[in-house]
């Protein structure tokens, strides 16, 4: 029976307050058309990217296929806890991750009790991860953003 792993020994590097966050998967045979297809669907890219919002911790992500579909690679970078990072992953998208994993080999589904042993599993460490700005998260990078806007519009209002 997998017991469930301690959160001292989770993958990932840090940079600042950001971690790298990369899984491998092997793609069921004949399954990387669907995984495809899953991607394709009228309002996906819409609802994913609402459900990711709700996340306020994932910078970016992304989704590919690679060795002739037969391998899976999702990897983001995220703000803070691992362990909360996935919960908010099971909590705000679980159709998202269930619709595109159910592809894979040994995938249970992310409501499985197990299922940060199996992340951990398919969890690559990078070799090396760096950012340019470490101390910004998310929500750091949104108050710039607003900011940034708010006094371009008293720019152009004073022009």
């Amino acid at each position: 029976m997998t017991t469930h792993t301690e959160k001292q020994t989770r993958p990932g590097l840090r940079s600042g307050r950001t971690n790298e966050f990369t899984l491998f998967f092997n793609v069921k045979p004949g399954h990387g058309q669907q995984i495809r297809e899953v991607f394709q669907q009228p309002g996906f890219e819409e609802h994913r990217k609402e459900m990711s919002t709700r996340i306020g911790t994932l910078h970016d992500a992304r989704w590919v296929l690679f060795d002739d579909d037969t391998r899976l690679m999702f990897a983001t970078n995220f703000d803070g806890d691992w362990d909360a990072y996935i919960d908010d992953f099971a909590k705000y998208i679980p159709d998202v991750f269930d619709a595109i994993l159910q592809h894979t080999e040994d995938y249970p589904g992310i409501s499985d009790p197990h299922i940060k042993d199996l992340i951990v599993a398919h969890q690559a460490t990078a070799c090396s991860y760096f950012r340019t700005i470490p101390e910004a998260t998310v929500k750091d990078l949104q108050k710039a953003v607003a900011v940034n806007e708010a006094f371009q519009k008293l720019l152009d209002a004073a022009s």
